[in-house]
């Protein structure tokens, strides 16, 4: 618990040292190299910057090696399932966002099998129904093939129930962020957002996952809040993501002309285009983001 507040706060060098240490207290367990795993996933996503795959990747390999004796126990089966299940998620994300979305879908449905046997093992294991929940919810979309079931009302759930979970609190709220903005729920996507922000009130991931909800909410007022606490949370970090300062720059900017503040917004744009030297620096499209504040600079004079 300590370890996933402190990956919360942001704090990452101090979590690594808390998984570390339950990594030395229980070498033979897979929890400690899980979360390690998590936590360099999290601070990868927050700073965009640089990814050690290798070690992530040995970091899972170990913990699906350490859950085979726990599989081939049938007290400990359901945790054995659930430590393979959640390494073979964290595979699936990590290669999805990096684009390679035939090894992420492989090892989205060997997650989904592995939590299945999980609850079947142990029909009241929450923590397994969190991942296992947007598995369902996101499979779904494809239910216009022929053999795929519509699952995603029962994934919301899943995922609903596993919020009271501590281990789980977190990610669900990510989850459903993330949902109920594709349902268009806006307001039960501000919900679980609200809910993390007050106990994380500078967590950028979900900050930029509230943005994302107002921008297409179309709540402007609240927008801009959230942009200026982002913004101001992104530039005061360890290392800045440009990405994500660029983005809020040229959000800022157009909202900015949209009431009137033209020369504002325009400094905003000037200080978009001042970023080019982190262009191939930082992940997500960087450039694209410059040449849209170069274009609508151009326009604006």
């Amino acid at each position: 618990m300590q370890g996933i507040h402190l990956t919360l706060l942001q704090e990452y060098d101090s979590a690594e040292s808390v998984f570390q240490m339950t990594i030395h207290e229980f070498p033979k367990h897979p929890v400690g190299y899980l979360y390690l795993a998590g936590m360099l996933q999290a601070k990868y996503t927050d700073y965009g910057d640089s990814f050690n795959e290798k070690r992530y990747d040995s970091l899972l390999n170990i913990v699906e090696t350490l859950s085979e004796p726990l599989i081939n126990n049938n007290k400990t089966s359901a945790y054995g399932y659930y430590y393979t299940g959640s390494a073979q998620a964290f595979r699936s994300f990590t290669k999805s966002e990096n684009g390679n979305l035939p090894s992420g879908v492989y090892y989205g449905l060997s997650a989904g099998r592995s939590l299945e046997r999980c609850l079947e093992s142990d029909s009241n294991f929450v923590e397994a129904k969190n991942i296992l929940g947007s598995f369902y919810y996101w499979r779904s979309k494809l239910a216009w093939i022929p053999f795929v079931p519509d699952r995603s009302d029962e994934g919301i759930k899943l995922i609903i129930e596993s919020f009271s979970h501590p281990y789980e609190k977190h990610l669900a709220s990510h989850n459903l962020m993330v949902i109920f903005t594709e349902e268009k729920r806006y307001a039960d996507a501000e919900k679980y957002g609200q809910i993390m922000h007050s106990e994380y009130p500078d967590n950028r991931l979900f900050l930029w996952s509230l943005k994302t909800v107002y921008e297409q909410w179309n709540r402007v007022d609240k927008l801009k809040k959230v942009i200026d606490q982002l913004l101001k949370s992104t530039l005061e970090a360890k290392i800045v993501n440009h990405y994500i300062e660029a983005d809020c720059r040229l959000k800022l900017a157009q909202i900015k002309i949209d009431e009137n503040k033209r020369n504002e917004g325009m400094e905003e744009l000037k200080k978009i285009i001042v970023l080019r030297k982190f262009i191939g620096k930082t992940k997500g499209d960087l450039k694209k983001k410059i040449n849209k504040a170069e274009d609508l600079l151009e326009t604006l004079r």
